[in-house]
């Protein structure tokens, strides 16, 4: 693959978290990602950081990866 970056890692991550129904305001925090504005009331109140949620999307995530290395392996098996 050419041309990416650290930060495509970041948006796949986001992208198919936000795909597994994962909400928005988690993703962000797993990504640790500030609001533009500190006027945004979540970002000046709310201080819960989630990490229930966090665990449960990225062991979700990790899950996936695993899949799909376990299907890349078969398929090399079988071509093999």
């Amino acid at each position: 693959m050419e041309n990416w970056t650290l930060h495509d890692l970041r948006r796949t991550l986001a992208t198919n978290l936000g795909r597994r129904q994962v909400l928005p305001h988690v993703i962000e925090h797993i990504l640790n990602h500030k609001a533009a504005s500190l006027t945004d009331i979540s970002e000046i109140y709310n201080l819960y950081t989630y990490v229930k949620q966090k665990r449960e999307a990225l062991q979700m995530w990790s899950n996936h990866i695993e899949w799909l290395i376990k299907q890349a392996a078969e398929m090399d098996a079988l071509a093999a």
